[in-house]
């Protein structure tokens, strides 16, 4: 159909549509107009037992990413209630990850790399977050080979973990990269602060952590950081803030809103 018969076409399947309609709707289809209006989800880090695990299944939320951690990373033998944790999971229909640490670019990349093939041979999980990442643009290589690792199995994500803004090099490896990971305190002026460029990257691959948060502060933080297309908070406190949230069902809703 040529350009001019095309738009003939539809302005006439739409002559029924209110003008106020007609604007939301291009407005949406506009480049940039889809990623103001993406629905936004939790990313999970689930550093909790197996059975903890499980019972997120009991309340799954469209788009969620969840972190298990059975040892600080795969642990040097399978665990059958995480495995058998992350089958429901993902049955409820959340995208699951296996942690994996990597001493911000100094560990031995082959040791990271066998941590991801025990993700995968022992639970089946849907891609790798690769926490205490470089925020260096020394250490894109590093991450490069990484990401082409955990990809060699088709359809895996890979989420970085800097917890801070990274250089800009890093979106071009991760799907997701973590640009705040830190308690609510700090996160107003984290939020001001970020670089003008980072509004250009499309929120679904931006995720911001925070913790010790109280209900209120959760959710002041949620809207605040609306640029994140992946979001979580938690009341826990260092050294092992990550827990499960009274709030986080409230959350998750709040988050689903688009």
């Amino acid at each position: 159909m040529s350009g001019p018969l095309r738009r003939r076409w539809w302005l006439s399947a739409c002559s029924g549509i209110a003008a106020s309609t007609l604007l939301v709707i291009l407005l949406a289809t506009r480049d940039g107009g889809a990623q103001a209006r993406q629905c936004r989800s939790a990313l999970i880090p689930a550093y909790v037992s197996a059975d903890e695990v499980a019972g997120l299944a009991g309340h799954a939320h469209p788009g969620r990413l969840l972190v298990i951690n059975p040892n600080s990373g795969p642990g040097k033998i399978p665990d059958r209630a995480y495995r058998q944790a992350v089958a429901l999971t993902k049955k409820a229909g959340a995208r699951v990850l296996g942690y994996v640490p990597t001493g911000y670019g100094s560990r031995d990349l082959a040791a990271v790399e066998d941590d991801v093939d025990r993700y995968r041979s022992w639970y089946g999980v849907d891609g790798i977050f690769l926490d205490e990442a470089s925020s260096d643009a020394a250490s894109l290589s590093y991450y490069g080979k990484l990401a082409r690792h955990i990809r060699s199995a088709r359809g895996s994500l890979v989420v970085l973990c800097p917890g801070v803004v990274p250089a800009r090099g890093y979106f071009g490896i991760a799907d997701v990269v973590v640009t705040f990971e830190g308690p609510v305190g700090w996160y107003a002026k984290a939020v001001e602060d970020a670089p003008t460029w980072l509004k250009d990257i499309p929120a679904g691959r931006i995720a911001h952590l925070v913790y010790g948060a109280s209900h209120e502060q959760a959710l002041r933080a949620l809207e605040l950081g609306a640029h994140a297309g992946y979001f979580y908070a938690t009341v826990g406190l260092q050294p092992h803030p990550w827990f499960i949230p009274d709030y986080m069902d409230e959350m998750e809703t709040l988050l689903a809103r688009c």
